[in-house]
């Protein structure tokens, strides 16, 4: 195991270009710890959700055959869709005046989380879209983050930050469009570990290696975010405290989602029987 820290701390070393005396806030051999354990560990959550997954789906297929769910037309979704398609379009272009390194930011889970909100909001494969739903509808954490400790100190062109906050509210609002409009989704724990797989692998594993190519601080990868001081044990271990903290409030957080976008479904159904 030694051998194995020491040659991924090396090759994180000699693939790192940094641009920030914060580059590395955390030593090379932290960084190897946490992306062999973290990354197992998240790959054993997304075991464990597939799994169960089957496990449901095998159930579900003995009992009575389920009635197609119906999807409301609405405005909105496609007036939310196109709000996150341009404001992505936009920080692509912010990213790129400031040159090659910064458009890595793109990676952000707020500009892939709009891409994939903009699918689930306008896509006629409505199974497949449910399915996405169904795992993304948990990184509305995320949005939530941003929206209470927003970090605008690198926003310094013409409307960025105008745009910032279009975009988070736009997120916030659409897990309850697609709830309430498209996807009757319930609250399901296998897909709810998968999400969270897959959201941790993103950070230790994609994040973690296009942070050291780049230099830049994707997803605060490299060193934390400005929120005051650690101690030192809090700055040895900032990644794994905050990744199981997000880990378990995006199931709460998700579930009350679910619960919400639920109840405001049911109400346009009652007020549509009663047309």
């Amino acid at each position: 195991m030694k051998y194995l820290i020491e040659v991924i701390g090396e090759t994180f070393l000699s693939i790192s270009d940094p641009i920030d005396h914060r580059h590395w806030f955390l030593s090379k051999e932290q960084h190897a710890y946490e992306f062999i354990f973290m990354n197992l560990f998240y790959l054993v959550v997304i075991f464990i959700g597939i799994n169960l997954n089957k496990k449901r789906e095998h159930e579900n297929q003995r009992k009575s055959k389920p009635t197609t769910e119906k999807d409301y037309p609405s405005l909105l979704n496609k007036i939310v869709a196109i709000i996150l398609a341009i404001n992505v379009f936009l920080n692509l272009i912010y990213k790129c005046l400031r040159g090659w390194r910064v458009v890595f930011f793109m990676l952000q889970p707020c500009h892939i989380v709009s891409t994939i909100y903009c699918y689930c909001l306008l896509t006629n494969n409505y199974q497949f879209g449910r399915k996405v739903f169904k795992i993304s509808i948990y990184y509305i954490l995320v949005t939530i983050a941003a929206l209470v400790a927003p970090d605008l100190a690198d926003l310094t062109l013409p409307f960025e930050c105008y745009n910032f906050f279009i975009q988070h509210y736009a997120l916030l609002i659409a897990p309850f469009l697609l709830q309430a409009y498209r996807y009757n989704i319930e609250f399901e724990l296998p897909y709810a570990l998968i999400s969270q797989g897959l959201f941790g692998i993103s950070h230790f594993f994609v994040f973690e290696i296009f942070s050291f190519i780049s230099g830049t601080n994707i997803n605060y990868m490299l060193f934390p975010p400005p929120l005051g001081e650690f101690s030192y044990l809090t700055q040895e271990s900032y990644r794994i405290g905050i990744a199981f903290i997000l880990f378990i409030l995006a199931l709460g957080i998700g579930r009350l989602v679910i619960l919400i976008g639920s109840k405001i479904r049911s109400s346009l159904l009652v007020k549509n029987k009663s047309k």
